[in-house]
């Protein structure tokens, strides 16, 4: 009989190889990075490109350009897009971040040659029509506005802003710098970047040697600029503030402080996750013992390594009634402090380990979580031994490395503070 009174036996978890993708190179010189697992017939498709928020100077362009790139090409309106993508069971999406943007694609596999088309078509013959372009701003305008009544957004943006100045990481879209925008702007940017820039293309999933052949088909004629993207001198960071903006009527404040951090480049990078997560990035964290469970000041409290392709930072993230402002503030500069003069014990250590590993190993059941971190190696220039690294130092952190790197990365006298809400 099993005694369910007793917990079972746990064992760590051993570091496992990280699987290498299969590369491609197409007739133009496009690289395919393939991870071929599974006996599900699907795949997904992603195109990545460097049309992203950093290769422009107007805030909101690139997002906006994605959105219109769903709006219609020279042959084909937007209703035909959606409707063909969905007769054949796809999901598609065209989405811009600050360092990229890329087309997704989820779909069953015997369906891949005959979606393929349309994408390209995207990327090559996106037709802007100025009637389109009215509706579409109109519609970003709108949830624009309704973003920036959110205290946690408002938040977010103004975080970056503070911290990044007028870099283009500091920079959010607005109602006005939307409004700003022609469809002028929106042409010119998709050409120059869209259109033209090389991009590289990540597929998993069920994968045939007849999909690599169907991408060569669509893809591999197309004369591409293969001359890389100038992503722009490291960013200087604002001196540190603290910023406070009220909104009418909000129950409740949301609170960002962090400072500067590091991107994947960093060789502490693998040390200062591991910091970050016994901080805020589980749910058994010193952050949500302190303010969730004992204070009960919050439904939760996070902290996040926000690496980037020119920089990073390190951000604590929550919402708070108005009146435990400045005592969640002080809870969290108290939290580093600890973790700053104090030994790690073991026992916190190790949970924190076998919590990344399992998360980290979790994620490798899946082709398509395999691509994510396939596109994370070939997008940032990083070695192919990237996340084998990653693993070992997991296991072989020791609590003084903790110590030392809390101490290296983190002021809390230097934190960047924004409070939006109520009084």
């Amino acid at each position: 009989m099993l005694d369910r009174s007793q917990a079972p036996t746990a064992f760590p978890i051993e570091k496992i190889k990280f699987p290498s993708a299969e590369k491609y190179i197409l007739d133009n010189g496009l690289l395919v990075n393939c991870i071929s697992l599974g006996d599900q017939p699907v795949f997904k498709f992603e195109l990545c490109t460097p049309a992203g928020g950093i290769h422009t100077d107007q805030a909101g362009l690139a997002s906006l350009v994605a959105q219109m790139m769903k709006r219609g090409t020279r042959n084909h309106t937007a209703q035909f897009l959606n409707q063909t993508f969905d007769f054949y069971g796809a999901f598609w999406e065209i989405q811009a971040t600050l360092d990229q943007a890329g087309f997704t694609v989820y779909g069953l596999s015997k369906h891949f040659d005959k979606l393929m088309p349309y994408v390209v078509e995207m990327i090559q013959e996106a037709m802007f029509s100025e009637d389109e372009f009215t509706k579409e701003l109109e519609i970003e305008i709108q949830k624009n506005k309704l973003n920036w009544e959110k205290t946690a957004y408002s938040a977010s943006q103004l975080f970056r802003k503070n911290l990044f100045g007028s870099d283009p990481y500091g920079r959010s879209a607005t109602p006005d710098s939307l409004a700003k925008l022609n469809i002028q702007d929106l042409k010119d940017f998709y050409k120059n970047t869209w259109a033209q820039k090389m991009p590289t293309i990540f597929i998993s999933g069920k994968i045939s040697k007849q999909d690599i052949q169907v991408l060569n088909q669509q893809f591999g004629s197309i004369a591409f600029n293969i001359q890389k993207s100038n992503l722009g001198d490291t960013p200087t960071f604002q001196q540190a503030i603290h910023h406070q903006e009220k909104k009418e009527n909000a129950l409740q404040s949301s609170i960002r402080v962090g400072q500067a951090g590091i991107n994947r480049g960093n060789p502490d990078y693998f040390g200062f996750s591991m910091l970050n997560t016994l901080m805020g990035g589980f749910f058994g964290s010193r952050l949500q013992k302190n303010i969730r469970e004992e204070k009960g000041f919050t439904y939760g409290i996070s902290s996040s390594l926000a690496p980037m392709h020119r920089g990073g930072y390190w951000v604590v993230g929550t919402d708070v009634k108005n009146e435990n402002v400045e005592e969640t503030l002080s809870e969290i500069k108290k939290e580093v402090r600890l973790i700053q003069e104090k030994l790690v014990g073991e026992e916190e250590l190790n949970l924190v380990k076998n919590y990344l590993m399992g998360s980290f190993t979790g994620e490798l059941t899946q082709a398509f979580d395999i691509a994510e971190k396939v596109k994370i190696i070939e997008m940032e220039g990083l070695s192919e031994d990237y996340y084998d690294l990653f693993q070992t130092k997991i296991i072989e952190i020791s609590p003084k490395e903790i110590r030392d790197l809390a101490n290296q990365y983190l002021d809390p006298s230097q934190f960047t503070e924004v409070v939006v809400g109520g009084n």
